[in-house]
């Protein structure tokens, strides 16, 4: 993650976390997040900076949780830090309010003076993820080498943030976690959205969370193709899938049926449904 690798003009920009305050009293610092995409972009941070210790230098932590070893230049030796990752309530997000927070806490236990070097060290991290994806229209590099350059972390960054041409290249990647944040880029379009529902390269995490995204958009849950997609595909959790067929109408009930690879207990629910509804 050692070069500077510029993007073109179709990328777009991410902010980088602000509020990262320190909790005296619970012994622990905490870090306000927008979203998950600024989540990704802050692990990035931190690893691109050599603080947050990996034993994989090509992987991410997310979601951003459990036990690292982390710098701390007043520090001969790096700390031992416990993430834990906590997303807005329901009663937030009806408030406005979405985001999540990291709570870090030193292990075994902080002084006052450690909890304060650790949040100036957080506060402090270079922008990796802003200042290696800065626009330069003078580089002719074509999109499909400048990605496959990339190295792993760089594309979920990417993944977050791509215009329509680099999103195809990387849907191109059957890795579920690129695909998985290809979904959390604000950018990304409904036809998108359903082809990686079809994909047999996604998981369940990459399902779950497009079935989130469908019923908390109405233009999504208003998708016959998409509920479809996701109830056919067999990386889709079998209650999710089922759950879905619920709002298929009978005219594509009946199409899944005819579909050898349908799982048979999701073709038995159909068939359920069917009856149902000419009772």
């Amino acid at each position: 993650m050692g070069f500077s690798l510029c993007l073109c003009a179709s990328v777009v920009g991410s902010d980088l976390p602000v509020d990262i305050t320190t909790n005296a009293k619970a012994a622990r610092v905490e870090v306000r997040l927008k979203d998950d995409v600024e989540e990704a972009s802050f692990a990035y941070d931190l690893a691109a900076s050599k603080r947050l210790l990996l034993d994989d230098p090509n992987s991410l932590p997310l979601p951003f949780r459990g036990q690292f070893l982390f710098k701390v230049s007043e520090r001969p030796r790096p700390i031992a830090l416990q993430v834990s990752r906590v997303e807005a309530s329901a009663e937030e997000t009806l408030a406005g309010q979405p985001g999540l927070s990291l709570l870090i806490v030193v292990v075994p236990q902080a002084t006052p003076e450690l909890l304060e070097e650790l949040e100036r060290a957080l506060r402090d991290v270079p922008p990796a993820s802003v200042e290696e994806f800065k626009v330069d229209l003078g580089d002719r590099m074509d999109e499909f080498s400048r990605v496959r350059a990339m190295t792993h972390p760089q594309r979920i960054i990417l993944a977050t943030r791509a215009g329509q041409t680099q999103r195809q290249i990387l849907m191109q990647q059957p890795n579920p976690l690129i695909l998985l944040y290809l979904c959390k880029n604000p950018l990304i379009t409904l036809p998108e959205i359903i082809q990686i529902a079809k994909m047999p390269s996604i998981d369940a995490l990459v399902a779950e969370y497009i079935t989130k995204l469908l019923r908390a958009n109405p233009q999504y849950g208003m998708n016959e193709e998409l509920k479809m997609a996701l109830a056919m595909n067999p990386k889709t959790p079998g209650g999710t899938a089922i759950s879905l067929l619920r709002g298929l109408n009978s005219r594509n009930l009946r199409e899944l049926l005819k579909r050898g690879e349908v799982r048979q207990t999701i073709k038995q629910a159909a068939i359920r449904m069917l009856t149902e509804r000419r009772e």
